[in-house]
């Protein structure tokens, strides 16, 4: 307790800077690295484990983790999720790794569909008290990945749930917009969404869209940066989906009809 107690005290400064505001960005420019850019929590398991790595060769960090249920702006003491990570602060070493324990505590969750959270992974730069940094302003960073639970027995497979969506294309008041419906008991989660209305020619998302995944069940909407009259023959939508390792799969699916 002295010892973690003497940590905080290094790095109490960021600690307070953080709290009046969360940063979220790539991995790629952080110290810390994240195992994966999801974790599958099948309900059977006892527990899940995960790999934070600092690349940082020279600066340790100070990490803390938690979960969250898609509330972004939760912090860890705000959290109420059935799940505890061990351990949930923790200093890590230049170059070196630590491992994640995840348990699910068995508070009731629906067993017939997937269900997400949000693993949270904030670091935290050393305070440099002397040398050549000492006038440079260091920034800490939180990571968040998809932590998906999975029931046992679950109707189909992961992989084919992409191949069951169906599209159609609608007119609004906002424009054109993709919708997909997901019939499935799984999350399927996109890296890019177009509706391809011939040879090279594709009417794209706004680039503000985030590519939102679709629940189990549920229907998303995107809308695109142009409108679309009448659908040449063979129009479809090409879609890249997120499969359980972070792969980019391309597909294609067909389109209804346009409707109003």
């Amino acid at each position: 307790m002295t010892h973690l107690s003497s940590v905080l005290q290094r790095y109490l400064p960021l600690v307070c800077l953080l709290l009046a505001g969360y940063l979220t960005v790539l991995p790629a420019q952080a110290g810390v690295v994240v195992s994966g850019t999801r974790q599958i929590y099948p309900a059977q398991s006892r527990e899940i484990t995960v790999q934070v790595t600092n690349d940082d060769k020279k600066m340790p960090r100070l990490v803390q983790v938690w979960l969250d249920d898609g509330n972004e702006k939760q912090t860890a003491e705000q959290a109420d999720v059935p799940f505890t990570i061990t351990p949930p602060v923790f200093r890590l070493e230049a170059g070196k790794s630590q491992t994640l324990r995840l348990v699910y505590t068995k508070e009731p969750l629906p067993a017939d569909k997937e269900s997400v959270f949000w693993l949270n992974v904030l670091e935290i730069p050393p305070k440099v008290d002397s040398g050549e940094e000492i006038n440079q302003l260091r920034f800490g960073f939180r990571i968040r990945t998809k932590l998906f639970f999975r029931p046992q027995g679950l109707a189909g497979k992961p992989a084919d749930a992409a191949s069951r969506l169906s599209w159609s294309l609608l007119k609004t008041e906002h424009g054109s917009e993709l919708e997909v419906r997901n019939p499935t008991p799984y999350h399927v989660s996109f890296q890019a969404v177009a509706l391809a209305l011939g040879e090279g020619m594709n009417a794209r998302l706004n680039q503000s869209d985030q590519y939102e995944m679709v629940a189990p069940g549920g229907i998303q909407r995107y809308l695109l940066n142009e409108k679309v009259g009448a659908l040449p023959a063979g129009a479809h939508v090409q879609f890249s989906m997120i499969n359980d390792f972070g792969a980019f799969l391309p597909m294609q699916a067909p389109l209804l009809p346009a409707s109003n």
